[in-house]
């Protein structure tokens, strides 16, 4: 019997031991997923039944618990407004975040996508698209909408969850005079600057004229291509510039060649590469006008190379200092198609190669683009600019 006690005594004393290890080794995971949906359905029953100290409670709980997602937002956001309290302190850090969410859940409704949910779950706060939570809500906001002035940020906010119009209007409405000065207008354009203050990435393509003036044009009209590669922060294009032009001159001219008597060439082959910086002077809309000047190396080769005869390719060389102005018209949200005039100050008589001087003026027309790197960004706040 003494020893029947013993074997009781250890099994018993043994499974609390290893109870104990049990209570303080694992710990309970809050579910989130079960605390989310449970804490929907009540808000609606709360909501439903009026008890509105009881949906604050449990806003508050789901809050703590799970922390400020798209759906607790939205539930605090529409019982400030059916209890007339709300104020721009109501809404949240993450604001344009939370619209943005809530955008992707309609559109996940909308097209029918259920089964992206079950990859998102936490993003989309653990509440299944389209059920009672977001029927209840879009027809709460709906009927909220009825009772506040058409030109109220609590108008808007109803107008937005009911889901009657498009969930992409409300981000144009915010961009409207009318909400200025409002939490969600700050926020949004805090958001907005903080993107269309990066430098953009540019490229263009262009085509154009090399026009002599003085004795230079001896040498004649010639046509021009090129290139630019730089980028633009804020009002300020920065470019580095490559052209080349070419074609044959009308004119024979003489070009002094060391040691040896001045030869005629009519060859013309040019090349110039250098910097550009273009200042943005009016801008509005489609429409954009620079101020553009540039620091460049040309040279020009005024006799070609003859292999067989042991000529090798002469050159002369000058500086290029320019000036003028360029037009843009963006025909698309990161393309535009412009009209480049400058006129070049060059010395081609540096060397004592040619004794001809004058400068060249050059008329171009340009394609190019700009690209600011977080221009997703920008898409998905739907900001109506002239580059997006």
């Amino acid at each position: 019997m003494k020893n029947i006690l013993i074997l009781f005594f250890c099994f018993f004393t043994n499974n609390a031991f290893c109870q104990n290890w049990d209570e303080l080794l694992v710990s309970k995971q809050i579910d989130c997923s079960s605390i989310s949906y449970n804490s929907s359905l009540y808000f609606v029953k709360y909501m439903t039944e009026n008890q509105i100290d009881s949906a604050k409670s449990l806003l508050n709980y789901w809050e703590t618990k799970c922390g400020m997602r798209e759906p607790v937002f939205r539930a605090k956001i529409l019982l400030s407004l059916k209890e007339r309290s709300f104020v721009d302190s109501v809404l949240h850090e993450k604001i344009l975040y939370n619209i943005i969410n809530y955008q992707n859940r309609m559109e996940m409704i909308k097209k029918a996508l259920y089964y992206d949910y079950d990859n998102y779950k936490q993003y989309y706060g653990f509440i299944p698209p389209g059920q009672e939570f977001d029927i209840y809500t879009r027809d709460l906001a709906d009927d909220l909408k009825k009772t506040y002035n058409p030109e109220s940020i609590e108008y808007l906010l109803s107008e937005f969850y009911s889901n009657k119009v498009d969930s992409d209007s409300i981000f144009l409405k915010i961009q409207t005079m009318k909400y200025e000065g409002t939490a969600l207008h700050n926020d949004y354009y805090e958001a907005v600057n903080e993107v269309v203050n990066q430098s953009l990435y540019h490229g263009s393509f262009f085509v154009g004229t090399w026009i002599p003036t003085g004795n230079l044009t001896l040498l004649g009209v010639h046509p021009e291509i090129g290139f630019q590669a730089g980028f633009k922060h804020k009002k300020i294009n920065y470019d580095l510039t490559i052209s080349f032009k070419f074609i044959n001159s009308p004119n024979h001219y003489y070009v002094k060649r060391k040691n040896s008597e001045p030869q005629l060439s009519k060859h013309f082959f040019g090349g110039n590469i250098g910097v550009d910086v273009g200042r943005e002077m009016y801008s509005k809309k489609r429409h954009e006008i620079q101020l553009v000047a540039g620091l460049a190396f040309d040279n020009l080769e005024v006799i070609g190379e003859d292999k067989e005869n042991g000529i090798k390719p002469y050159y002369v060389y000058s500086y290029d200092l320019s000036i003028g102005f360029a037009y843009r018209y963006y025909i698309k949200r990161f393309t535009y198609i412009g009209l480049r005039a400058k006129y070049h100050i060059v010395d081609y008589t540096l060397g004592n190669k040619v004794n001809f001087t004058g400068n060249p003026i050059t008329i171009n027309i340009v394609i190019g683009g700009l690209k600011n790197p977080f221009s997703n960004q920008l898409k998905a706040l739907n900001y109506k600019n002239k580059y997006w």
